[in-house]
């Protein structure tokens, strides 16, 4: 994963080098697409799902809607479906990296790296992500993610983080036309030692 982002570091003052000394044209940022290096989202929930099964302990389900909780146990097996969510799409493929504008900073006082991934296309689902890394290992912290799914009689927005190591949370807001919104959460926690 060092390795990762250290390919990815240098990409980006490599491109940052050639912006400032090129004339930007549209047939040159094209060029330049192709050797964007995407934080690779699937893969770290992917073997987020290999540590969980390796863990003896269960995945918790807190579903919480209009005030009240409820609280089962989920098989691991269907937590790997409930997880595709945070990867379908995976927009580090090579055919999403062209629709989203990438930006990174350096958090000093937290000691973090942001990297923030925007759709420049208003009929992707997924609108934005963030990943969050600690600066000293570039482990992964959190990873947010933002949906747009549009319906005929409804919009359904989902904000969903994942917390490494720990939990992941979807929140679902649902606007059905002339209803008020309905909000559902959803909090599935695999280890809350920490």
């Amino acid at each position: 994963m060092r390795n990762q982002l250290f390919i990815f570091l240098t990409l980006l003052s490599f491109t940052l080098y050639n912006c400032t000394n090129k004339s930007t044209s549209s047939d040159q940022s094209k060029e330049d697409t192709p050797g964007k290096a995407f934080y690779p989202v699937g893969n770290y929930i992917r073997s987020q799902l290999v540590y969980i099964d390796s863990m003896p302990l269960a995945v918790i389900k807190y579903t919480t809607i209009h005030s009240t909780t409820d609280t089962s146990i989920i098989e691991k097996n269907d937590f790997k479906h409930i997880a595709a969510a945070f990867i379908t799409p995976d927009i580090s493929l090579p055919e999403y990296k062209t629709q989203y504008d990438e930006h990174s900073f350096i958090d000093a006082t937290l000691g973090t790296i942001t990297l923030a991934y925007t759709a420049n296309n208003e009929t992707l689902s997924v609108r934005k992500a963030d990943i969050l890394l600690d600066q000293e290992d570039t482990k992964v912290k959190t990873i947010y993610i933002e949906k747009n799914i549009p319906g005929t009689d409804s919009s359904v927005i989902k904000k969903m983080l994942w917390t490494a190591n720990r939990n992941c949370q979807i929140i679902t807001l649902v606007q059905k036309k002339g209803q008020p919104e309905d909000i559902i959460l959803e909090r599935y926690v695999w280890d809350d030692r920490h």
